[in-house]
């Protein structure tokens, strides 16, 4: 591994931990500040909006940026505002309209880094290498993700959301020292015209995925993943799990455990590999990923909310092959994504899939609530995956996109 890597790694982990701590405790705060759920839904949507449109102008400009620059300067950004929280919070203030804008401000900065990182990744990394390391990348963020959240609570519960800041701040401050050290040869990007401005630019991005059958394929794979199967945290576990077979909220949590374990576990099998091409098996796995949770749906239709011990624990295993599966799916898709498509057109290329998940998923978690409240968040769960497995058989049948 490349000293660059390393270091390019190392910078995540620690962005990534903080990334994770400060959403999980962000809406105990909000909710304890407004006592209002209607005011915090509000609160986050609003937040999230700047991100979500703002992410076609971001992949645009970061592909005439040095993207470690890009990346550091953010990191900065994210020290500042988390810095500038814990200040006003620990002088004993606590404006709602300002928290809302640093926290919009933080979420654009966030996905900022993550594009940035992301395309600076593909610049270090040799095609024949980026399933395995984009493997071992998924690794340590997912080891950051599982870990964060336990540890902001914690320190939200004894010593109050300013810590949390504080403590984000930190990793803030770490993650662009260490990415500052890295030895970085701006990359000119041919592809991006400054004659023709943004909406030429974005034109010609769009213009590149219509000319692409496998990434237009993909991009379509992307969307429909997002809107199917991506409400399952929020919409169908917690219907089937708690609400039919009555299961502890305590032992809910033990879902994202497993899940997570699965996710590390694959990582792990991917940057085994010298070289993967788990892109040519993508759409068995596709139809496997999706069958796996059309037998959970069952299992909860045959048991009836009987026999809740034999169903949960077979419903975690069940959850342990998905997260190793779903890592197989996404790490070979980003990897196609970095290998096929030139560096100069990468920043339009996944911010436009960015900007296409920011409304599939919301999208898909409200229709994915409204299904479940009529047939059951069971039957829900099988006609989502069913529609999922429909749509891998009618795009892979038009063309060879695992080969593409």
């Amino acid at each position: 591994m490349s000293k660059n890597l390393k270091i390019l790694f190392l910078s995540r982990i620690f962005s990534e931990f903080a990334r994770a701590m400060y959403p999980v405790v962000l809406p105990l705060f909000i909710l304890k500040l407004t006592n209002s759920l209607a005011i915090s839904g509000l609160f986050f949507t609003c937040a999230m909006l700047p991100q979500m449109f703002l992410m076609p102008v971001i992949g645009v400009w970061i592909e005439k940026q040095s993207k470690k620059k890009v990346a550091m300067f953010s990191l900065l950004g994210l020290l500042i505002l988390t810095a500038l929280e814990f200040l006003i919070l620990l002088l004993g203030f606590r404006p709602f309209i300002v928290i809302g804008m640093i926290s919009a401000l933080m979420s654009l900065l966030a996905v900022t880094v993550e594009l940035a990182t992301k395309v600076l990744f593909t610049e270090i990394v040799p095609k024949n290498q980026l399933e395995k390391y984009n493997g071992l990348k998924s690794v340590w963020d997912n080891i950051a993700t599982f870990g964060a959240p336990m540890l902001s609570t914690v320190i939200y519960g004894f010593f109050g959301f300013k810590f949390v800041a504080l403590l984000c701040a930190m990793m803030y401050l770490i993650a662009s020292f260490v990415l500052s050290q890295m030895s970085y040869q701006v990359n000119s990007d041919k592809e991006v015209n400054d004659a023709v401005g943004f909406i030429g630019n974005f034109k010609e991005g769009l213009r590149f995925v219509k000319a692409h059958k496998g990434v237009r394929n993909f991009y379509l794979l992307a969307s429909a993943l997002n809107f199917f199967v991506a409400n399952q945290e929020e919409v169908i576990f917690p219907g089937i799990v708690i609400q039919k077979y009555h299961i502890s909220s305590q032992f809910f949590g033990l879902l994202l455990v497993i899940y997570t374990l699965g996710v590390i576990l694959s990582g792990v099998y991917l940057a085994k590999k010298s070289e993967s091409n788990s892109r040519h098996f993508l759409s068995k796995l596709f139809i496997v990923n999706s069958s796996v949770m059309v037998v959970m749906g069952l299992l909860s239709v045959v048991f009836q909310g009987q026999a809740r011990f034999l169903f949960f624990s077979l419903f975690l295993a069940l959850e342990f092959v998905i997260g190793f599966i779903t890592i197989l799916i996404n790490v070979p898709m980003t990897s196609y994504f970095q290998s096929v498509v030139p560096v100069g057109y990468q920043g339009r290329v996944f911010a436009l899939l960015s900007f296409i998940s920011g409304f599939s998923v919301p999208l898909g978690v409200t229709y994915s609530g409204f299904l479940a409240s009529k047939i059951g968040a069971d039957w829900a769960y099988i006609m989502n995956n069913v529609c999922v497995i429909l749509i891998v058989l009618v795009i892979f049948s038009r063309s060879d996109v695992n080969g593409d």
